[in-house]
C-alpha cells in the first residue's frame, strides 16, 4: 500500500503543480487565449503542459532560473515557467518520500512517476508533429531521435536527482 500511496500522491502533485505553473505562465505572459489556441491546435500538447518538466535535466533548469537572470535576460513569465519545472518534481519526490513505507517504495514511487511522465511526453511528441516541433525548438534539438535521447537522459537524471529528496524525507531509517 505504501508504494501505491507514494506513487499516486507524487503523480497527482506533479501534474497539479505543472498545471498551476502553466496557468500562471500564461496568465503573466501571452494570455489564456494563446493557451487554448495551443491546445486546440494540437490536443496532445496538454500532455506536455502536464508532464513536461520531467524532460528537462536539473542542470538545464538551474541554468535558466539562476544564471540567465544575472546575464540580463530576465523575463518574469519565463522565470516562473522554469521555476515550476524545478519545484514540481521536488514537491512530488518529497511527497513520495513522505508517504512511502520503505525507502524502496519511496524511491520507486518517484521513479514510476518520472517514467510515466517521460513516456507521456514522448507519446505526445511522437503522435503530434506540432508538439514535437515545439519541444525541438525549446530544447534546441534537431530531430525526434535527439529528443528521445534527451528525454530518456533527462528522465534518468531526474529519477536519481529528485529521488534523493524522496529518500531524504523518508520516515524509515536503517541502523
Amino acid at each position: 500500500m505504501g508504494f501505491g500511496k507514494a506513487f499516486l500522491l507524487s503523480i497527482v502533485a506533479f501534474v497539479g503543480l505543472n498545471f498551476i505553473f502553466t496557468i500562471i505562465y500564461f496568465a503573466l505572459g501571452d494570455g489564456f487565449d494563446v493557451l487554448f489556441d495551443n491546445i486546440q491546435e494540437a490536443q496532445l500538447r496538454i500532455l506536455y503542459y502536464l508532464f513536461g518538466s520531467i524532460v528537462s535535466a536539473p542542470f538545464f533548469i538551474f541554468n535558466v532560473t539562476i544564471v540567465q537572470p544575472f546575464l540580463g535576460t530576465f523575463v518574469l513569465e519565463t522565470f516562473i515557467f522554469w521555476l515550476g519545472y524545478l519545484i514540481a518534481p521536488i514537491i512530488a519526490a518529497i511527497l513520495a518520500g513522505r508517504f512511502g513505507e520503505s525507502k524502496i517504495q519511496c524511491f520507486g514511487g518517484w521513479a514510476l512517476t518520472a517514467i510515466i511522465s517521460t513516456v507521456s511526453v514522448i507519446i505526445a511528441a511522437f503522435l503530434s508533429p506540432i508538439t514535437e516541433t515545439e519541444l525541438l525548438n525549446l530544447y534546441f534539438l534537431l530531430d525526434f531521435d535527439h529528443l528521445l535521447i534527451f528525454a530518456i537522459t533527462g528522465c534518468v537524471i531526474n529519477i536519481f536527482f529528485y529521488g534523493f529528496f524522496a529518500l531524504l524525507v523518508s520516515k524509515i531509517e536503517y541502523y
